[in-house]
C-alpha cells in the first residue's frame, strides 16, 4: 500500500490519515475507518466537515497546549455533534507552541521519551478513550501531527502488536506533508516570527528518531503495553482496545 492511500483527502488538514491495515504479531489487522491521526483541524472547510461527518467521526482528542487551542480555536468541528477532549501532552510554561521544550540538546527521540513523563496523564486518558466503543471513530491530533501525535500513534500500534518497522514507516509518512504544514506556520504571524529561532532539526521526520524511541520503550519500559499498565491504563481498557481495533 502506498502511504498516500492512508491520507483522508481534506483541504484544511494535511496529515489526517487512517491507522488501519497494519498487521499485528498475532496475524490480526488494525481495523480501517476506526482510528485516525492528524495535524491541526481548525482550518477544515465545509466540504471537509461533510466528509468527516459521513465517516461517522465521533471523537476528537486534541493533544496541543491550551495556548495553541486558544490561538486557533476548534474550527468548524466545534459546532458538530462530536465529543471533544483537550489532553495537552505538554504544559504552556515553556512558552513554545511550534515544538515542545526539549531536554538538553536537540534529540527528538529524547523529546519523545520526555513526553511519556510530562504527558503521562493525557496519554493515559487518550489510550483509555480509544478503548471505549462509544468514542470511535476517533481522531487524535496536535499541530503538525508529527511529534505528540506520533508518540500516541506509536504507543497504540505497539500495544496492538504492530511491528516496529511498520510503526516507523507510519511515522515517516509525515515527511511528505511537512512542507504544507510548515507553509501553514509561515502564514500565521503568531508562528512565523518564531520559526527562525527553532532549530531545523525539530521539523525533521527521520526513521531513526522513531526507531530509537521504540528501542528505549522496549528495552527500559517493557514496551507500549507495559508502559500503559504502569502509567495507569486498565488491563480491561487495553483488552477492549484490542477487541475494537483488531480484526481477523
Amino acid at each position: 500500500m502506498a502511504p498516500s492511500d492512508r491520507l483522508v483527502p481534506l483541504t484544511g488538514a494535511y496529515n489526517f490519515r487512517d491507522l488501519g491495515g497494519y498487521v499485528a504479531a498475532d496475524g490480526r489487522t488494525v481495523r480501517w475507518g476506526t482510528l485516525f491521526r492528524s495535524d491541526t483541524l481548525h482550518e477544515l472547510t465545509i466540504e471537509d466537515v461533510v466528509l468527516l461527518r459521513s465517516m461517522g467521526l465521533s471523537t476528537v482528542v486534541d493533544l496541543r497546549t491550551a495556548r495553541e487551542l486558544e490561538h486557533t480555536g476548534r474550527g468548524p468541528l466545534g459546532t458538530e455533534d462530536i465529543t471533544f477532549h483537550h489532553l495537552s501532552v505538554i504544559g504552556d510554561d515553556g512558552g513554545e507552541v511550534v515544538a515542545a521544550p526539549a531536554p538538553p540538546g536537540e534529540d527528538l527521540a529524547e523529546r519523545y521519551l520526555w513526553y511519556l513523563d510530562v504527558g503521562r496523564r493525557s496519554l493515559v486518558t487518550a489510550l483509555t478513550l480509544i478503548g471505549r466503543p462509544e468514542r470511535l471513530p476517533l481522531v487524535f491530533h496536535c499541530a503538525a501531527g508529527k511529534d505528540r501525535t506520533g508518540v500516541l500513534a506509536a504507543l497504540v500500534l505497539d500495544i496492538l502488536g504492530v511491528g516496529s518497522p511498520d510503526i516507523v514507516a507510519d511515522y515517516e509518512i509525515t515527511a511528505s506533508r511537512m512542507e504544507l504544514i510548515l507553509g501553514r506556520y509561515r502564514d500565521d504571524p503568531a508562528f512565523a516570527g518564531r520559526m527562525a529561532d527553532v532549530p531545523a532539526s525539530r521539523f525533521g521526520v527521520e526513521a531513526e528518531t522513531m526507531a530509537r524511541f521504540l528501542g528505549v520503550l522496549h528495552e527500559t519500559m517493557g514496551g507500549g503495553r507495559r508502559w500503559a499498565l504502569d502509567a495507569g491504563v486498565g488491563a480491561d481498557d487495553l483488552a477492549r482496545m484490542e477487541a475494537l481495533l483488531l480484526e481477523p
